[in-house]
C-alpha cells in the first residue's frame, strides 16, 4: 500500500497558517497608548529646550553672578566693620553716661528758672510776634 504524504498532518492546519486574520491587529487601547506616547515624547520634547534655554540663560549671567558674590563680600566686610565700630561705641557709652548726668541736672535747673520767670510774666510783657497781646 502507497504512503500518503499528508498522513499524520492535518491539511487544514496549512490554510489556517496562511490566514490574514492571524496577524495581529492592536486593540484600540494600544493606539491610544502610541497616542499618548507620542504626547508625553513632545512635552518632554518642549521640556527639555525650556531647560537648554533656562541654561543658556543662566550661563550668559555668570559675569552678573561673579558681580553679585563680589558684592556680597564687600558688604560683609562692611558688616563687620560696622560691628567693630558698634562695639567700639558701646564700650564708651559708660564713660559718656557718667558727663551726661551732670550735663541733665544743669538742664533741668534752668527749666525751672524759665518756669518761674514764665509765672512772673504778665500777657503784655510778652512781644505780640511770640503769642503776647499788642500794647
Amino acid at each position: 500500500m502507497a504512503k500518503r504524504s499528508t498522513i499524520g498532518e492535518n491539511p487544514l492546519d496549512l490554510l489556517v497558517a496562511e490566514n490574514s486574520l492571524d496577524t495581529v491587529v492592536p486593540g484600540p487601547e494600544a493606539a491610544s497608548r502610541a497616542v499618548r506616547v507620542e504626547e508625553r515624547l513632545d512635552r518632554l520634547e518642549v521640556g527639555i529646550e525650556g531647560l537648554k534655554g533656562a541654561l543658556a540663560g543662566v550661563q550668559g549671567q555668570g559675569p552678573q553672578l561673579n558681580r553679585a558674590i563680589k558684592e556680597v563680600a564687600e558688604l560683609q566686610a562692611e558688616v563687620a566693620r560696622m560691628k567693630g565700630e558698634l562695639e567700639r561705641l558701646m564700650a564708651a557709652w559708660p564713660p559718656m553716661q557718667t558727663q551726661v548726668a551732670p550735663l541733665k541736672a544743669e538742664v533741668a535747673a534752668l527749666k525751672a528758672e524759665v518756669a518761674q520767670i514764665r509765672g512772673k510774666l504778665v500777657p503784655s510783657d510778652i512781644p505780640w510776634w511770640m503769642g503776647g497781646k499788642k500794647k
